[in-house]
């Protein structure tokens, strides 16, 4: 789930907040042969922020989604001949986290969750998967992004649920060919119902083709005041009108809805058939909504945030779009790193921001500013348009204005 970007202000701002926009038939017939992304080199790595002992706070939702960068407008699919046109200004239809089925109601027990698996509306979590979307219209440049499963595993042990293992999934995105950002997702299936479950994420924004720490959440830490708890990505069974939270987290709440079945859809990697429609809303930013359209076999082809799809290895190979020789090389271990303590919640640093500059709240989000890790409040101000207010995460000290 994402929200619109804007004007970039910085070069370090991520591009991951990528605004939802009309995704018109602008779509090039080659795709660019990409260079190989070097490893992360182990001074860049020892630049993250080091912290005392005790859990990691989840300071950001960076996938999927998800939030940044000012108020989102959506974009409602067509489906009639697979276009995609038209504003989303529908109401929000549920508007509490109760209205969404959560961790209490799944059963997840760690006997169940396997790293590695098939859900029939996702694409494989098996290793060496990859797939590309792209979207050409982004207001910063040609916006792709990567998704590659890792050929590694992240342990986790969460109280109620007990000790399993998470596949990695790797997202890189790019704006006109430069790398913007790298995330490493962590995903998993209970293999008694096939659904498809999120952990957490941690990221870095690529400055200068060197990472910065961005941010980490992790399932059964601390999230502020409250633990984080797992999303669901996808139902094992789809059935319309089924209502999930894909993130439970406190700084970045959101839930999910079945909209609809038996779409027909047309995108650069081919034609699909047997779709599905699925809304992403915010819990925190009612209007913040995000369509995808999730097909049997290669999961998302069209995301009114993202773009669509343009090669996935889950295709046949006799599809042309199932080369992808274009997507960066496999990495064999996930990256190492030690993300901060957040002291603060993002709901105290909402408050501290507001004391300092008074409006509407439209986004917030953890960045690395001034050598601090900040929750990046941006607020829009009735005279002075949009501010952003950093907070210092562990101190709740206001570090900067922009």
């Amino acid at each position: 789930m994402n929200q619109p970007a804007r004007n970039i202000r910085s070069a370090q701002r991520p591009y991951r907040a990528k605004n939802s926009a009309t995704l018109g038939d602008g779509w090039p017939d080659r795709r660019p042969q990409l260079e190989g992304i070097e490893m992360f080199d182990k001074q860049g790595l020892e630049r993250q922020v080091k912290t005392a002992s005790g859990p990691s706070g989840r300071l950001a939702r960076w996938r999927a989604a998800l939030m940044a960068g000012g108020v989102l407008t959506a974009v409602g699919f067509t489906l009639a001949g697979g276009a995609v046109a038209g504003e989303i200004k529908d109401e929000p239809r549920f508007k509490h986290r109760q209205d969404f089925s959560s961790l209490r109601d799944w059963n997840l027990k760690a006997e169940n969750i396997i790293p590695h698996g098939a859900n029939p509306l996702y694409y494989p979590i098996v290793p060496g998967h990859k797939h590309v979307h792209e979207r050409p219209d982004h207001p910063d440049g040609k916006y792709r992004k990567e998704t590659v499963v890792l050929d590694s595993t992240e342990d986790f042990d969460i109280a109620g649920i007990g000790k399993f293992k998470t596949a990695v999934v790797q997202e890189e995105e790019y704006i006109d060919g430069v790398l913007t950002q790298r995330a490493l997702n962590w995903f998993a299936l209970d293999k008694t119902t096939n659904s498809v479950y999120a952990f957490g994420e941690v990221s870095w924004e690529i400055d200068e083709g060197k990472p910065v720490f961005a941010g980490t959440w992790r399932a059964g830490e601390l999230d502020g005041d409250v633990v984080a708890e797992p999303g669901l990505l996808m139902p094992g069974t789809f059935t319309v009108g089924g209502r999930y939270l894909f993130d439970g987290g406190s700084v970045n709440l959101g839930g999910s809805e079945n909209m609809e079945t038996g779409i027909e859809m047309t995108v650069p990697a081919g034609t699909f058939k047997n779709c599905v429609r699925v809304r992403e809303q915010g819990l925190r930013e009612l209007h913040d909504i995000t369509d995808k359209i999730w097909c049997p076999v290669v999961g998302v082809v069209a995301d009114t945030s993202d773009g669509k799809l343009i090669v996935s290895n889950a295709l046949p190979k006799d599809n042309p779009a199932a080369d992808v020789s274009s997507v960066g090389k496999l990495r064999d271990k996930p990256l190492k790193y030690t993300p901060p303590v957040a002291k603060v919640s993002g709901d105290q640093a909402t408050k501290i921001a507001l004391a300092e500059i008074p409006g509407k709240v439209t986004s917030v989000k953890i960045e690395r500013k001034k050598g601090k890790n900040v929750y990046v409040v941006e607020i829009q101000t009735p005279k002075d348009g949009e501010k952003d207010v950093f907070v210092d995460i562990e101190s709740g000290k206001i570090v900067g204005t922009d």
